[in-house]
């Protein structure tokens, strides 16, 4: 039941923000840095789809300014 409801949740994400979580799941905590470099897309878009899934309740932000990184809730 709860691999479902994790399809289907997954299902209403952005590619982005999947992969992001899909990382973040691989490696247990993630930077912007690592993501841009895997993924090949702008900082500046990560940060978006970051700051969502942050506000989401998906991920936790840990630190602040360049020692940020980012882990599962």
């Amino acid at each position: 039941k709860k691999i479902e409801r994790e399809r289907v949740f997954l299902g209403d994400l952005p590619e982005l923000s999947v992969q992001i979580l899909e990382l973040c799941r691989e490696r247990g905590r993630v930077t912007i840095a690592e993501i841009a470099k895997v993924t090949g897309t702008s900082r500046n878009t990560i940060k978006v789809h970051v700051t969502a899934l942050t506000e989401q309740g998906h991920l936790t932000r840990h630190g602040a300014g360049r020692g940020t990184w980012y882990s599962l809730v």
